[in-house]
């Protein structure tokens, strides 16, 4: 027997014997030693009690095991398994390799290599050139036995033909939104190679009942295959744990409509913003088990979903999710068949990872027009990846300068940067000025008492800033103050999260238990300074930020005059 010991992960094999078998030590998780078996090629976590003769031999081989731990027993005149000695060999192998890093193994999908290229692993493993490698370790990653993904190396290529008439489908539906039909092909291209990609946006198909959402998600899973987690209705934490982690699947997930009384959609929101941007090696969820020992729940899925009310979408989430509006159906509108997509889409994936190199050019070329247009880097990665994906598939040669430039032209990337602006803090500024109650104040001669919003009451105070001293007091009451600075209208709101009166004004939101203070401070001018609110407070810890240009004064001079 020979032992062959490297620093890092490498086949690491304890035996030379002539028949196969045997295995790779990994590391220890919690009470148990992982190995990887060179007999099945697949990961096993092995506990003491798992180390009995049949289970052991199932893992190495019952030959390697004959040939490696059997020996002549001279008293007994019997050939005798050495249970004690292998099962000593493999705990102290694992513990020298150290913890095992549960992210190391890739299961079945496409990998990115460290060449930048890409790894296929399904029932073989394989690079789109041709290559084939055996399942083990290569490159410190784990490449255990998978099954089928839904297309191998023999597979073929879509034809330009293959890609117009997905085209055609997706485009039988009239979208409010440019390029519907071309990011659909492009969110396909991310479904494929979700894990090799550093952002993975996602998709949300709205519209009234009947226009082909439905019918659009149903081709997509067609073309997706065995590379799609397909569902319909509300799923659970715990369904996308046991489906979704540590793979490269997509989701394809119908009737996604908003209900306040279920976490469903707030499951699905987490999950998908995580999926954006998680990298290997990170370590996601992170969850206790019954055994005393963590467990990462690791997501890379992008999410394709239809629904005719969507759920409510957080600044985060407008920024991951491209949302296409169905307005009807076309007349002559022809969807695939499901016989013809099953055969179309290993094709189209096919295609796909043989452009990989186009695609990460396309990427950089589509990204750098949308940042130049006045796009941010969220848009970029978001609506540039979908876009860069797309001309991946109808074109041979990266994008040039001018054909990714008629790109963002097309995508109408106003309407886009409009909707990307909407953040945190003009949300929670919105919460608050929106906000109504009852305000007193002089109208004429006589003191009534109306419902103001707060926006409204300072807009009062704007006019006619020395009118209006029972509504200045009322907001003092409120945590709130306005004033002129410096010729500049300003905003002061006192900092505290115990502050009861502002809790009430932001309950039901999500600061209504603070937080207010860190993300009103990043509005223009915003900072933190020690101010007293109102006649009679002492002096608090507030941010101070500029009046929004709706609420100021008409007749702004006259009024910094008053003030």
């Amino acid at each position: 027997m020979t032992t062959e010991n490297v620093d890092t992960l490498e086949f690491n094999p304890i035996s030379a014997a002539s028949r196969n078998g045997g295995y790779v030590a990994l590391g220890t998780l919690g009470g148990k030693c992982v190995v990887l078996s060179n007999l099945s090629k697949n990961v096993v976590k092995l506990s003491p009690s798992d180390m009995k003769e049949m289970d052991l031999k199932t893992v190495c081989g019952a030959d390697w095991c004959d040939d490696n731990y059997t020996y002549f027993h001279p008293k007994q005149e019997v050939m005798v398994f050495d249970l004690r000695r292998l099962a000593t060999d493999i705990i102290r192998e694992c513990q020298v390799k150290g913890v095992y890093v549960e992210s190391y193994e890739r299961k079945s999908g496409v990998w990115l290599m460290p060449d930048g290229g890409l790894a296929v692993n399904s029932r073989k493993l394989w690079r789109p050139d041709g290559t084939v490698l055996e399942h083990g370790i290569h490159a410190e990653r784990i490449y255990s036995a998978s099954g089928d993904i839904g297309f191998d190396l023999d597979t073929p290529a879509a034809n330009d033909d293959e890609v117009q008439c997905v085209l055609n489908a997706f485009g039988g539906i009239n979208w409010r939104n440019n390029l519907g039909a071309e990011m659909l092909l492009g969110w396909f291209g991310v479904a494929i190679a979700s894990v090799a990609m550093r952002r993975r946006p996602h998709m949300l198909l709205t519209g009234a009942a009947g226009v082909g959402k439905s019918t659009a998600l149903e081709m997509m899973k067609w073309l997706s295959g065995k590379l799609a987690y397909a569902s319909t209705g509300p799923q659970t934490m715990a369904a996308f744990y046991q489906a979704l982690a540590g793979t490269s699947r997509a989701v394809i997930l119908d009737e996604f409509e908003a209900d306040p009384s279920r976490r469903h959609s707030r499951d699905t929101l987490e999950i998908a913003r995580m999926s954006y941007s998680l990298q290997e090696g990170d370590e996601g969820i992170v969850r206790g088990t019954p055994g005393g020992t963590a467990r990462s729940y690791t997501f890379y899925s992008p999410f394709l979903a239809a629904c005719i009310n969507p759920a409510k979408f957080e600044p985060a989430d407008v920024t991951r999710w491209v949302v296409l509006e169905a307005i009807s159906r076309k007349p002559d509108a022809v969807a695939l068949k499901e016989a013809e997509a099953r055969v179309i889409g290993p094709r189209l994936a096919r295609r796909f990872i043989n452009r990989w190199a186009n695609f990460q050019k396309n990427e950089a070329i589509v990204r750098k027009h949308i940042i130049d247009a006045g796009g941010d880097g969220r848009m970029a990665d978001t609506v540039g990846v979908l876009l860069a994906s797309y001309w991946t598939f109808v074109s041979a040669l990266p994008a040039t300068d001018s054909e990714a430039a008629k790109l963002v032209e097309l995508l109408d990337i106003q309407d886009r940067i409009a909707l990307h602006a909407i953040t945190d803090e003009q949300r929670c500024l919105e919460a608050m000025m929106s906000k109504v109650l009852p305000f007193k104040f002089m109208d004429g001669i006589a003191l009534v008492t109306r419902n103001l919003s707060i926006a409204e009451a300072i807009q009062r105070i704007c006019d006619d800033p020395t009118g209006n001293l029972e509504i200045t007091m009322r907001l003092a009451q409120l945590g709130m103050r306005v004033g002129c600075v410096q010729g500049t209208w300003r905003m002061f709101v006192a900092n505290s999260p115990e502050h009861q009166e502002l809790r009430k004004v932001f309950g039901g939101t999500k600061w209504a238990s603070g937080g207010w203070s860190t993300v009103l401070r990043r509005l223009p001018g915003g900072t933190e300074g020690t101010q007293r609110i109102g006649a009679g407070f002492g002096a608090a810890k507030v941010t101070i930020f500029n009046m929004p240009a709706d609420l100021l004064p008409a007749n702004d001079g006259s009024a910094l005059l008053a003030a």
